[in-house]
């Protein structure tokens, strides 16, 4: 039944590290870039990085031929810390290019016209 820790592993890899790799670098959809800043991308391909990390623990523990309670105690702890610390990375880089959006917007350029102080 090893096959399937295998497949796992394979599967994950094959989609989560070219997604992690276009996000970080910025080769994403032109959607996608004009919904983020590069800093924004950065961070969620950070993110999927963890994800992917958080991905691996389960087939690796099994794989290790660590004994039943240790690979549970190493699940319990890791697989959690990489599914929350991920996703919170994602909500933060979403969060924070949705305030500079809004900030940008709220502040007069230089070609506006509008009287800054006066």
């Amino acid at each position: 039944m090893l096959i399937f820790q295998w497949l796992w592993i394979a599967l994950s890899s094959a989609v989560m590290l070219p997604l992690a790799a276009a996000l970080a670098t910025g080769r994403v959809p032109r959607w996608m870039r004009r919904d983020s800043t590069p800093g924004g991308l950065k961070v969620k391909g950070i993110a999927a990085f963890v994800l992917y990390a958080g991905l691996l623990v389960p087939p690796v523990t099994t794989l290790s031929g660590m004994g039943p309670e240790a690979a549970e105690l190493v699940r319990m702890v890791l697989v959690p810390m990489a599914v929350f610390g991920g996703h919170g990375l994602i909500l933060g880089a979403t969060l924070c290019d949705r305030f500079n959006r809004r900030e940008s917007a709220n502040w007069p350029t230089v070609n506006s016209g509008c009287e800054v102080g006066g």
